[in-house]
């Protein structure tokens, strides 16, 4: 408990810090630092609280396996 509120704090801060020197080069980039800084912060969050988090690479594997598999198998009985 003590390392999420911890976690929230220094994004507080971040947030403090940054927000102003942000709101000048326009609302697209305050935008898109909030969103990485919510996606961080819950990640972080997630991590202190020992949750299981599937990597990215697992639906990229889950995708492309099959297809994978298809060109391995056609391209090995060819030569036969």
């Amino acid at each position: 408990m003590f390392i999420t509120i911890s976690i929230l704090i220094i994004s507080i801060i971040i947030v403090l810090i940054e927000l102003p020197k942000l709101k000048k080069g326009g609302t697209k980039l305050t935008w898109i630092f909030s969103i990485l800084l919510l996606m961080g912060t819950s990640l972080n969050i997630a991590i202190s609280l020992e949750a299981s988090i599937i990597s990215p690479l697992d639906p990229i594997i889950y995708i492309f396996q099959p297809i994978s598999d298809f060109l391995k198998e056609n391209l090995l009985n060819k030569n036969n």
